[in-house]
């Protein structure tokens, strides 16, 4: 849901009656959720130090070898959630791996929401749900851009840049060097974060409600078809 689709929309020819622009993308209610949760309690009760910035590292439901390289090139300086889904191996080896920072592996939850608000930025690849999900939640993002980055992804990190709501690197390998120029200015990404307004999820059912009152109304009768 952005200005670009709408354009790409009407270059290929479709009638501007037919295209319907949404302010972002549809994600689950529980992201419009307010944040309840204490920050500082539950993260002492995960092993997690309070007071420290804290990313969340998501690569979908089963995780990515990559989270192990982002792992061990943080162990020292950054305390992270790594959110593995299904993956239990990965879980296993990233709980292996040595630290020095904080570290909380979990594996398949259906809370991410949770996880979320005990963060202060995202790490993950630049996908439109796990994005649009973390800006929801008012979290920066980290996200990478390069040759293997798939086509219909490509985009979307160059939305964040756009909308300057974190950092895109084109590599992993340099993740350190990301997260120390995203916290010098997380205050600012913060800010960008909180000016977008995704309401997809209540303008899609308005949308389409005026799409069938439109198909249901009755045609013109002949005589009036006949006196035009």
């Amino acid at each position: 849901g952005t200005p670009r689709a709408v354009e790409q929309a009407r270059l290929l020819g479709h009638d501007a009656e037919r295209i319907h622009a949404t302010s972002g993308m549809i994600i689950r209610p529980e992201f419009y959720q307010p944040i309840t949760v204490d920050r500082a309690e539950e993260r002492s009760r995960l092993g997690l130090d309070p007071k420290r910035p804290t990313g969340l590292v998501l690569f979908g439901g089963h995780g990515s070898k990559a989270m192990l390289g982002i792992a061990e090139r943080l162990a020292a300086s950054t305390q992270l959630i790594l959110l593995c889904g299904h993956n239990k191996a990965l879980a296993a080896r990233l709980r292996q791996l040595p630290q020095s920072a904080p570290r909380r592996v979990v594996e398949f939850t259906t809370d991410i929401t949770y996880y979320m608000r005990l963060a202060d930025f995202f790490i993950g690849k630049p996908g439109p749900g796990s994005i649009s999900e973390a800006v929801q939640q008012g979290l920066p993002v980290i996200v990478v851009d390069n040759a293997w980055t798939m086509p219909q992804e490509r985009y979307n990190a160059e939305w964040v840049r756009e909308n300057g709501l974190g950092v895109v690197h084109g590599s992993y390998r340099t993740i350190d060097r990301a997260v120390t120029r995203l916290l010098a200015r997380l205050d600012d990404f913060r800010a960008s974060v909180g000016r977008i307004d995704n309401q997809a999820l209540f303008e899609v059912p308005e949308i389409l409600g005026r799409i069938l009152a439109h198909a249901s109304a009755p045609p013109a009768s002949h005589d009036n078809m006949y006196r035009l």
